[in-house]
């Protein structure tokens, strides 16, 4: 909830008088708190106009949320009215069969999503709290605003954060962050050409302790727009600027090249009209050299291809988006290569087919665009081919949890080359990957840092390659979105396996019981000549023990709970004859001799993350998701499965693929079951 929506004297006022009626009716109760404000409204603006005359930088100025981030990347946006519209429909206004409620598009981990919003914002003192435009009676802004902070949970959830997050929710694009230094060549040119195509550029200057104003007009721990660059000849020298914009729409550097600089005179007088605007707009033009010294990183967000549309050769783009999410105690392993549960992160094959054509590209330094080349700027590697292949991995949906207190994990990915080893991704599974995986060459690794957005631009020979993506802490939970772009061909696909059981696994195996066991079950079972559970319990709890004296490993237990669901699967449901009960106890050692190559330090339990290794040892190939599940359901609180939960699994995993082997419609794995069918094999989940 925002914390400023809660004081006492901020009240939610109708600002449109045409919109009284409808505007309490439509009141977001999620965004605002729940607080019911309906008889509160009062006129805010006589003639209210959703825009006036056109969007523009200036349509953008900070209020009192510290959401500067957000700001900037909407005053960049409205450089480009083609994108503008894409987020903001055309055709919404105050008249017309006006209705109280506005429409907006949003970027959201790989779809666009309508946010709808009513007319009600928050006002104080007769002022728009956020933000707000510099013509009083246009409104798009701050329902634009508005509109975020509903998609995300709150306007609280706002305060904090970098351009790139809103960038790519404006545009669907991938958002990179240049880390600046005095030496860092090129930078000039990456913004120019970054610009001309349209990507949306924006520069922040870091602070240790919040934001503050310097003496020459900056303001430290702040986000500014770059809205363009221009160069200029004095003399003999070539002077480069760069034109910027805080979002507050004041409060402007001061130093050379700003609006009183008396530099500017030295210029064509036509130079100085284009270029020169001299009022308080916030917008302000800054050599090169001053704003290396002074900022601290770029952050350009290249147009996503479907943005983008067909690439310049006609071919189009490759893009694959993949879905998934780190869990603890399976698949969240840690971001360090060599630790013993790097390899359960979650993996992705990419295979680059064509190298990218070679250009001439007089452009300075490391950076340029989407083009042939793929790079930003001309391909490197001289004769050796390579191919360009853009990465990013996002965070999803943790911007709305921090009214839990949770912010951003530290993420990143590796990319591993195969190599010569590139004919068994085919059949690369977990075994494989275990045992494989810490011998691959590192090809290239993002940095890891605690932001939503983090990408990359890799220069790769063509070949196999492994993408692992994952959080810097094992045991991490989030949720991701991994996307791979190029204009050169690529397949990428997620490393799972099929469902599937081995024949071994699902046969009776052949073990006839011992002598002493088969008295003692006739014993128990009486003249029923069946076990009840409380019977099977007491008969497996003396057979274990005497089985693990004689391997010298610790004893396992089998609740009664268990023992219930083995009726299930291996008897009738309410008791065991003696030729099920040799069955099962066949199956039981089988598992014990796979659970005790787990259980290394003869514990009695085994890490979960090594459950799948355990199931596929024990002839279950199951794909990511249902393993995620099994394990999410089998680990207990410190990550740990025991034998009698080990047990368990495989027993269901064992009675539903006979259950299911026995309905097999012919197809590819299909089948086929009735309503009372599905029943039976639900009961054993």
């Amino acid at each position: 909830v925002a914390w400023a929506l809660l004081q006492e004297d901020i009240l939610f006022y109708n600002p449109f008088p045409v919109a009284t009626r409808l505007g309490a009716q439509t009141l977001s109760v999620d965004l605002f708190g729940g607080k019911d404000t309906r008889g509160l409204s009062t006129e805010f603006c006589a003639e209210p106009q959703f825009i006036c005359e056109d969007m523009s930088r200036t349509d953008v100025c900070q209020g009192r949320l510290g959401n500067c981030w957000f700001l900037a990347a909407a005053a960049s946006l409205t450089l480009y009215p083609r994108l503008l519209c894409r987020v903001v429909p055309p055709g919404q206004g105050f008249q017309d069969d006006y209705a109280g409620v506005f429409h907006f598009q949003l970027w959201q981990f790989g779809r666009w999503v309508d946010v709808v919003v009513d007319d009600r914002l928050p006002v104080r003192e007769g002022k728009l709290m956020f933000v707000r435009s510099h013509q009083r009676n246009e409104f798009w802004a701050p329902l634009l605003e508005k509109a975020y902070a509903k998609l995300h949970g709150s306007y609280e959830v706002m305060r904090g954060g970098h351009m790139n997050e809103a960038f790519v929710d404006f545009t669907g694009g991938v958002g990179e962050v240049l880390y600046l230094r005095q030496d860092i060549p090129g930078l000039f040119s990456a913004v120019r050409h970054a610009l001309a195509k349209e990507s949306l550029v924006g520069a922040t200057a870091l602070s240790d302790r919040g934001e503050y104003r310097t003496e020459d007009g900056l303001v430290k721990g702040h986000a500014y727009s770059v809205t363009g660059t221009y160069k200029v000849t004095l003399g003999f020298t070539k002077v480069r600027l760069l034109r910027l914009r805080n979002p507050w729409g004041r409060v402007e550097w001061t130093g050379a090249w700003s609006d009183s600089c008396p530099r500017w005179d030295a210029l064509p007088a036509e130079w100085r009209e284009a270029l020169l605007v001299k009022k308080e707009d916030g917008e302000f033009w800054m050599e090169l050299k001053d704003f290396l010294r002074h900022f601290n990183t770029v952050q350009i967000c290249s147009l996503s291809p479907e943005v983008l549309g067909p690439s310049p050769a006609g071919g189009g783009w490759h893009i694959h988006i993949f879905q998934g999410r780190w869990v603890r105690g399976f698949n969240s392993g840690g971001s360090l290569p060599g630790t013993e549960t790097f390899w359960t992160n979650p993996q992705f094959r990419l295979t680059l087919l064509e190298p990218d054509e070679e250009e001439d590209d007089d452009e300075e330094g490391p950076w340029g665009g989407w083009g042939a080349a793929g790079a930003w700027g001309p391909a490197r590697g001289g004769r050796i081919p390579k191919c360009t292949v853009l990465l990013s991995l996002i965070q999803r949906n943790r911007r709305r949890l921090r009214a839990q207190g949770l912010t951003y994990l530290t993420v990143g990915f590796h990319v591993f080359q195969v190599g010569p080893l590139g004919w068994l991704l085919g059949l690369w599974d977990s075994p494989r990957s275990r045992e494989l995986l810490p011998g691959l060459l590192r090809a290239d690794r993002s940095p890891f840092c605690a932001r939503r957005d983090v990408s990359r631009r890799c220069r790769l020979r063509p070949g196999h390659y492994l993408v692992v993506p994952s959080a810097a802490h094992a045991g991490d939970e989030a949720d991701f979105t991994l996307r791979v772009f190029s204009e050169r061909r690529h397949t990428a696909v997620e490393i799972d396996d099929i469902i599937s059981a081995d024949l071994q696994a699902l046969m009776v195996p052949y073990m006839p019981l011992e002598l002493g066991l088969e008295q003692l079950f006739q014993e128990l079972a009486g003249e029923e000549e069946a076990l009840s559970a409380s019977q099977l319990q007491t008969l497996l709890s003396i057979a274990l023990e005497a089985h693990a004296r004689t391997s010298a490993r610790t004893s396992a237990e089998i609740g009664l709970r268990t023992c219930e669901q083995l009726l299930c699967c291996f008897g009738n449901g309410q008791s065991l004859t003696l030729h099920h009960f040799q069955q099962l106890w066949g199956h039981l050692l089988e598992w014990q001799a796979t659970f005790d190559k787990f259980d290394e330090d003869a514990s009695g339990t085994m890490n979960s993350y090594e459950l799948r290794l355990a199931l596929n040892a024990a002839g279950f190939h199951l794909n990511n998701q249902l393993t995620q599940a099994l394990t999410s359901r089998y680990r207990d609180s410190r990550l740990r499965v025991d034998f009698e939960r080990f047990v368990s699994c495989a027993a269901q995993l064992t009675c539903i693929f006979r259950h299911c082997s026995r309905h097999l419609d012919g197809g590819e794995g299909v089948v086929c079951l009735t309503r009372r069918q599905w029943m039976e094999v639900a009961t054993f989940s």
